[in-house]
């Protein structure tokens, strides 16, 4: 392999390793406060029932490409939602939730 080759490659491995640290710095280690709220508003507001449910169970696993929620709900709107919320790009831009499972 030519020195010029070796120097490219030597780069872009650099690059790329970067490119993975701050996506995992930016969907994993991050605060995610913010994507919670979202995703509990989500939940609630597809169970029907706002503010007035009441959520016995929350699990969530964060990912590189994307954080998943899902409640259990009791009262008006009762049911298991599954909440999934991914970036518009994969390490910038808001998150936009939806809900990929229900009741």
């Amino acid at each position: 392999m030519s020195q010029g080759l070796r120097k490219v490659f030597r780069i872009f491995t650099i690059l790329l390793l970067g490119l993975s640290l701050w996506t995992a710095y930016a969907n994993v280690f991050s605060d995610d406060t913010a994507v919670r709220a979202k995703a509990n508003d989500l939940a609630r507001k597809t169970a029907g029932c706002g503010d007035k449910c009441k959520v016995t169970n929350i699990r969530g696993n964060r990912g590189m490409l994307d954080e998943t929620t899902e409640y259990d709900v009791e009262g008006p709107g009762a049911g298991h939602y599954v909440v999934v919320c991914r970036r518009a790009q994969i390490v910038v831009g808001d998150y936009a939730c939806e809900v990929s499972g229900g009741k």
